[in-house]
């Protein structure tokens, strides 16, 4: 019994259990009012984005971008648990830019300058109260949120000429006696024209949107992402092209019996559908494959900034959004 108590004092102490990770919510809960404030303060600004999101076609994606976001970010969550939050008072200068130019804009009138003025005031937001190494981690997601701004109706008299002139010199390969003259072609056997619809926008905002979603999920490399967002933005003005060429000859061939109304669209989303999926399914070639599971973070890695630091910040934040 003796020799037994003093083997039991003598033996070492167990290591003490590392204390668990301090909770985030109110830190996130900071970050929650600043946004929610710099919200309510550009109200207008962002019910005209809703509006657009609503009554245009072109747009409705915009409803979809931040729950994209949002699931971008979740998907990170165990990769997360080891960046640091520390508040990036540096941010502030930029908020303070992002308000003058908004405000700029406000007095010039553009409304699709202030939408991004909005939304980059929210991704600097994030980086000011949560630091910088949070939003490196999830730039993408963040960068993603710019394309809830309802923007590229400037890009279709671009397009209109783009799509005309490409089905112009196509049908002219194929022999077909063809007259051209602004956005009309005319051929033997009917008139054409390529309104705004045909422009080929509504396949570009879709393309780029489905593109960068499918480069976030399947590449980790940079460069990977921009050169398959680059094919996703070229890749669809040419099919586009090539859509217009096959409704204009699918009329010219059935006499302007078929393709001269609403299947003429109906053929065009189809077409581009195909085009899409095989988009995808050659990008699946080259994606990454997942990164393993990182190990639990140590808990020094991961010690928060002081409670202070983030009410400070964040009212910071707000007031000069307020300033504009």
């Amino acid at each position: 019994m003796t020799a037994g108590r003093a083997a039991l004092l003598s033996a070492p102490w167990p290591a003490a259990a590392p204390r668990p990770r301090p909770p985030r919510r109110w830190q996130h809960g900071w970050l929650a009012l600043a946004l929610l404030a710099i919200l309510g303060m550009h109200l207008p600004t962002a019910a005209a984005m809703v509006a657009l999101w609503w009554r245009s076609a072109t747009f409705n994606h915009g409803f979809l971008i931040l729950p994209v976001a949002g699931w971008l970010v979740w998907r990170q969550r165990a990769a997360l648990q080891g960046v640091a939050h520390r508040p990036w008072p540096a941010g502030l200068l930029l908020l303070t830019l992002l308000g003058a130019v908004w405000l700029l804009a406000e007095v010039a009138n553009v409304q699709v300058l202030q939408q991004y003025c909005l939304v980059l005031m929210g991704i600097v937001t994030v980086a000011t109260v949560l630091g910088r190494a949070l939003a490196t981690a999830i730039a993408f997601p963040l960068a993603y949120t710019l394309l809830a701004v309802p923007f590229g109706e400037v890009l279709i008299p671009a397009l209109i000429d783009f799509t005309a002139r490409f089905t112009v010199a196509l049908l002219r390969l194929a022999g077909i006696p063809v007259f051209h003259e602004n956005n009309f072609i005319a051929l033997p056997s009917g008139n054409w024209a390529v309104a705004d619809a045909c422009s080929g926008l509504r396949y570009l905002i879709a393309s780029v949107a489905l593109g960068m979603l499918y480069a976030g999920v399947n590449y980790r490399s940079l460069r990977k992402r921009l050169i398959f967002i680059g094919i996703s933005v070229a890749l669809p003005i040419v099919a586009n092209g090539l859509r217009a060429c096959m409704v204009v000859l699918i009329g010219h061939w059935s006499d302007m019996k078929l393709a001269a109304g609403i299947d003429h669209l109906i053929y065009g989303w189809l077409f581009f559908g195909v085009v899409m999926a095989l988009l995808f399914w050659c990008g699946v070639y080259w994606r990454d494959a997942p990164l393993p599971p990182a190990p639990a973070p140590a808990a020094a890695a991961v010690a928060p900034a002081p409670p202070a630091q983030f009410a400070w910040i964040a009212i910071a934040a707000v007031a000069l959004c307020a300033v504009w």
